[in-house]
């Protein structure tokens, strides 16, 4: 049952003293960051959050928002990982060295304020996708207080929204590296270019969108509920002629959308 889920994680938070949580400004590490709060006290708590150009705009405020609303103090590291010779090349392993670097950078800080531990808001279906950042968080020691718990994404949705957290039904978020495929080279213009074509869907209330981006082509993603609007025929001419003027010579719909039939 959730409610003995909700025991296990504030059993697994109650064994610490002092507690940092790596806030995204996502459901679940807010959930954390909630209930670790709550149950350290503000003086023991603190959120970090990495600053980076990776980042998809509005997230860093968005981040900022839900710490206030949590009442917690907040810790923000700037990065840069387009200085990362390893990163740009984006080989299979990036997301594994970029989230190593932030996390050793995380804890550098945090252990001037005399924070020893780290926890990241990993959930128990992460556990079975593909992220090859979880293997930097063992490396590390981070803990995982919401996977220990068994907790689901589901299952932390209706938490956040039983404790009435403002970002409770948040869409999932990643980094704008993650639109890029594997081999071919990151750059800020790349960055640049994703974040004005997913701004020109949102434009067009395609929230949740992604676009891939290789060489001179472009994939969407939308949401599923959301691939019968696109496919009108003003919609795509819109999109296509925008897109076009980004230098974008071909554009393809992903027809499985996002949380969608391909799941």
């Amino acid at each position: 049952m959730l409610s003995d889920k909700q025991k296990k994680l504030e059993a697994i938070i109650s064994r610490e003293t002092r507690a940092a949580v790596a806030c995204s400004g996502g459901v679940d590490s807010t959930l954390l960051l909630k209930f670790t709060h709550d149950i350290l006290g503000h003086d023991n708590t603190i959120a970090v959050f990495a600053e980076t150009p990776l980042l998809p705009p509005g997230e860093a405020k968005a981040a900022r928002e839900v710490v206030n609303s949590v009442g917690s103090r907040l810790l923000n590291v700037s990065l840069n990982p387009l200085v990362w010779p390893e990163f740009i090349k984006n080989p299979q392993a990036r997301c594994y060295l970029c989230k190593k670097k932030i996390y050793q950078t995380f804890l550098e800080k945090l252990a001037e304020l005399q924070f020893s531990t780290l926890m990241d808001g990993t959930n128990l279906d992460d556990l079975s996708d593909f992220r090859p950042g979880l293997k930097a968080l063992r490396e590390l020691n981070v803990k995982t207080p919401l996977a220990d718990a068994g907790l689901t994404k589901d299952e932390i949705r209706q938490l956040s929204r039983d404790l009435n957290l403002p970002n409770w039904d948040k869409l999932s978020s990643s980094c704008l590296a993650t639109r890029i495929a594997t081999g071919e080279q990151i750059s800020e213009e790349k960055l640049e270019l994703i974040k004005k074509c997913e701004n020109f869907l949102e434009e067009l209330d395609f929230w949740g969108c992604r676009v891939r981006i290789t060489n001179d082509s472009a994939v969407i993603e939308v949401l599923e509920d959301d691939i019968k609007r696109f496919a009108e025929q003003g919609t795509r001419v819109a999109v296509y002629n925008k897109f076009n003027n980004f230098n974008i010579k071909k554009v393809f719909l992903n027809v499985c959308g996002r949380k969608g039939i391909c799941s």
